[in-house]
């Protein structure tokens, strides 16, 4: 009998340690963005073909070589989660208290959102684009996919008032970026917060990973998913279920412009209506771009994506019309 008790505890603990070792490797490959230098210089472009398309997309092109032309620094203030959080700042031409902090995805960086900052400071707003969790210069060592990413862009608010109290702010977040922009609207924001554009967001972590497990990996959820949430929860990130937008944007109060592309693989174009309905601002409208794959609907459709956009802005920045460019 003995015997047996000890058997029986020696596999049990055999396949927790191996339930273990398998979610500390899940974890790793998705949330240490620094673990594979060449994923992070990569960002969006896993398929080939979506390569090819940023390769020979002038407006894309054109708004990097304008991105690299002004030679940014960092700006890096104090962080409420400890640590400091750096951010590209690019001031309006002209003195204005309007502002735009555009947020960028997995893998990407503020370089990343450089068309959507050179939409901004065109149409004259003041740009924050800072760098999220895990990401780039960040100093932590893993992502949050916007858990602690919204405490990031909390900062910069606080910034961005400290300097300017009747500062009027807009958030625009892209993909993993509009996921945490959606998680601030869920926060007790001031009331300089006036609007936001969520692109291509998820309705939380736990579903995005999922539909990734069993789109691209063929894997089932148990025991992968749930042995990488474990470690992620040992290690004190962040429960994957926990890092809910849908949750967050059914308290908001923040107007939210929704857009996704229907050929969006990466994350489901199904999760934009869901989000849609959750949401409880005074204000909400949503766009489907079609032909768009994964953070690709400014590009695919740029004349549609940004008349829509800057029509939903200009009803809260009245003073001074957001009028879309070419």
């Amino acid at each position: 009998m003995k015997k047996a008790v000890k058997k029986a505890v020696g596999v049990a603990a055999g396949a927790g340690l191996g339930y273990l070792v398998m979610g500390e490797l899940i974890y790793e490959a998705v949330l240490n963005i620094k673990v594979n230098d060449a994923i992070n210089k990569t960002g969006l472009f896993d398929k080939p073909e979506e390569k090819e398309f940023y390769d020979n997309c002038k407006v894309y092109q054109d708004s990097l070589k304008w991105f690299d032309s002004l030679g940014i620094a960092d700006t890096v203030i104090p962080s409420r989660i400890g640590k400091d959080t750096k951010a590209k700042v690019i001031l309006a031409d002209e003195e204005t208290g309007k502002w735009a902090i555009v947020i960028h995805g997995y893998t990407s960086s503020p370089r990343g959102m450089a068309h959507y900052a050179w939409k901004y400071h065109t149409m004259g707003f003041n740009v924050v684009m800072p760098h999220m969790v895990g990401h780039g210069p960040d100093n932590r060592s893993h992502c949050s996919m916007g858990y602690y990413d919204r405490f990031i862009i909390l900062d910069w608010i606080d910034y961005i008032v400290g300097l300017d109290p009747k500062a009027k702010i807009l958030m625009h977040g892209v993909s993993m970026g509009s996921a945490t922009t959606m998680l601030v609207t869920g926060e007790d924001l001031p009331s300089n917060v006036v609007a936001a554009v969520a692109d291509c967001g998820y309705t939380n972590c736990w579903d995005e990973y999922a539909s990734q497990m069993k789109a691209m990996f063929h894997l089932p959820l148990f025991p992968f998913l749930n042995s990488a949430n474990t470690v992620s929860k040992l290690r004190k990130n962040f429960d994957f279920r926990s890092c809910s937008p849908i949750d967050a944007v059914a308290h908001s109060k923040t107007p939210t412009f929704f857009v996704h592309g229907d050929n969006d693989t990466f994350v489901p174009y199904s999760m934009m209506k869901p989000l849609y309905e959750a949401c409880s601002a005074p204000d909400k409208e949503m766009l489907t771009v079609p032909k768009a794959f994964h953070a690709n609907s400014a590009f695919e459709d740029t004349e549609l994506y940004w008349n829509k956009v800057t029509a939903f802005l200009d009803k809260y920045f009245k003073e001074d019309k957001v009028a879309a460019t070419a």
